[in-house]
């Protein structure tokens, strides 16, 4: 203990001599990924302005660094950076302490969890977090630390520093996507698995115009317009998208494109998507799927994905009633021009992945069946069922809690995304439950099964259910088209390595029968805790 807090003292003042030298070398900066999941292209957009810029970064995968205290002691970091979210956001907290245990080291947190949950920089362990976008952020802390200037004025960083002092800063506007340089994908290259993958993913806009109260997306545009007076809308242009593309299929496997824009284009706007079809159809013309909204697709923008190259489209309808998608999640699309989107996609031969939320606030049995009625009707290749889930900052989790689907006190930061968890007041979990495990298989019956399949959601909760449940995950994997040889090597190095690195992760395909049970993390003393939380700067 003594031995801890003696390298917490020797790092203050090391970091003083720091903030007084006229020049100090490149600042090396290590990702450290908690939830290995995939390859953050948030991340890549990091490393990418740090790299242009002369820094040095590198990334270790929690689950794949069996010594990661030696590691990162080997790469001598001055900065250590994680990237949050809601859910997982405990298990990277109790990885700060225990890295602070060990190395006096500053720790900064960026992601989806501290943007909407600033509150992260009370946590041990956190010197730093990030809200909202932190390519420009990050360069201005590296080009601070190596020249020894202040650091607690960086516009979107929260700094907490040895005296106890928050240093809270506004965002700034966002940057034109095109000024960017290309996200470093041989940050994750390193891994096999990734590298090695088909499928690759690819960022080509960033931000949505709906008004969707379960979705982040509404709170984000707000919060640039109310600090910066800007638009968080914005979208590459087509030659830099299709070059960021072609860059990475000239040096490595690459079958299939995921696009993983909130959405891929705004309906009665396809100018861009006109452009697009012609150019990526002509210098790339590899498959691709993308995020989009059935009432976005009139015959023209199903003739343009066509051009495309376009083989397959994710959409959500989150909710087959129209009250429910009306009143309570804002997402406003009839019922009529979603069947309609859904036939022009059927007769393109797009592969449609329609995704669905069940134990919506304020949903009855008979609205969840109107999904599952709906879903019939559109005839989806390939369907996905989660059960709703409450996360920090939305605003249908205050609607929740203004009808009283809440308490009011409820701790929202205790909240844990684990598959099929109902946590809203409902006196139908029990038939949410099942009716999320066994989605895929309810919407191939016939509509005239609906009175027998009700009765069945009646069922208690059983084995038989969850193992059908999970079988959700083999959907997005036929809607992906990953063969079954990469598809195995990446459950090995994700789901399996998670089990042996004990972190806790958000995978709500996988049943609860499958998931170990409590943490796997270590208690921290008092003084360790109290040490972590004092701050590096």
């Amino acid at each position: 203990m003594r031995q801890f807090a003696s390298a917490v003292s020797r790092g203050f003042f090391a970091f003083a001599a720091v903030l007084f030298s006229p020049y100090n070398s490149r600042v090396r900066i290590l990702f450290v990924q908690n939830n290995g999941i995939q390859e953050s292209i948030g991340i890549a957009n990091l490393s990418g302005i740090l790299k242009a810029h002369g820094h040095e970064t590198d990334l270790l995968l929690v689950s794949h660094t069996p010594d990661l205290i030696g590691a990162i002691t080997r790469y001598d970091p001055g900065l250590i950076a994680f990237s949050a979210l809601t859910g997982v956001h405990h298990s990277l907290e109790q990885l700060a302490v225990q890295i602070k245990q060990h190395l006096n080291i500053p720790i900064i947190v960026g992601g989806p969890h501290p943007t909407y949950s600033p509150d992260m920089i009370d946590r041990p362990g956190i010197d730093i977090i990030c809200r909202g976008e932190g390519e420009l952020a990050m360069l201005e802390l590296a080009e601070a630390m190596e020249h020894g200037r202040d650091v607690t004025k960086i516009r979107n960083l929260v700094v907490k520093t040895r005296n106890g002092a928050i240093h809270r800063n506004d965002i700034r506007p966002p940057a034109p996507l095109d000024e960017l340089p290309f996200p470093d994908r041989e940050l994750y290259y390193k891994y096999k698995f990734l590298r090695d993958m088909p499928m690759k993913r690819f960022i080509s806009s960033m931000g949505c115009p709906y008004p969707c109260t379960f979705c982040h997306e509404p709170v984000i545009r707000e919060m640039y317009r109310k600090e910066t007076k800007s638009d968080y809308l914005r979208r590459k242009s087509v030659p830099r998208i299709v070059a960021e593309i072609r860059y990475i299929a000239e040096r490595y496997p690459l079958n299939h494109v995921h696009f993983s824009d909130d959405l891929f284009f705004i309906r009665n706007s396809y100018k861009w998507l006109e452009e697009f079809a012609d150019v990526y159809g002509r210098q790339v013309g590899i498959p691709f799927n993308c995020n989009i909204r059935y009432d976005s697709v009139n015959q023209h923008a199903a003739d343009l994905l066509e051009k495309a190259h376009c083989y397959g489209a994710a959409v959500g309808l989150e909710s087959g009633s129209e009250e429910i998608r009306e009143v309570v999640i804002k997402k406003r699309s009839k019922n009529e021009n979603i069947v309609e989107g859904a036939r022009l996609l059927r007769e393109k031969r797009i592969k449609v992945l329609t995704t669905n939320m069940i134990g919506l606030p304020g949903e009855t049995l008979d609205n969840a069946m109107e999904t599952v009625e709906l879903n019939m009707r559109l005839k989806s290749d390939y369907v996905r069922a989660n059960t709703f889930l409450l996360f920090p900052g939305l605003p249908l989790v205050e609607y929740a809690r203004k009808m009283g689907f809440i308490d009011k006190d409820f701790d929202i930061d205790k909240q844990i995304a684990e598959s099929q968890e109902i946590t809203l007041k409902t006196p139908y979990a029990k038939e949410f439950r099942n009716i999320a495990s066994l989605f895929w298989l309810m919407v191939k019956c016939p509509p005239s099964w609906l009175p027998f399949l009700k009765k069945v959601t009646k069922l208690p909760d059983n084995i038989l259910f969850r193992i059908l449940g999970s079988f959700n995950m083999t959907q997005e994997l036929l809607f992906y088209r990953v063969r079954p040889i990469p598809a195995l090597r990446y459950f090995k190095n994700t789901v399996m390595m998670t089990g042996k690195s004990k972190l806790n992760m958000t995978m709500r395909t996988i049943p609860s029968l499958l998931r170990r049970k409590g943490d796997g993390t270590e208690l921290l003393g008092q003084k360790e805790i109290y040490e972590a939380n004092r701050g590096y700067f």
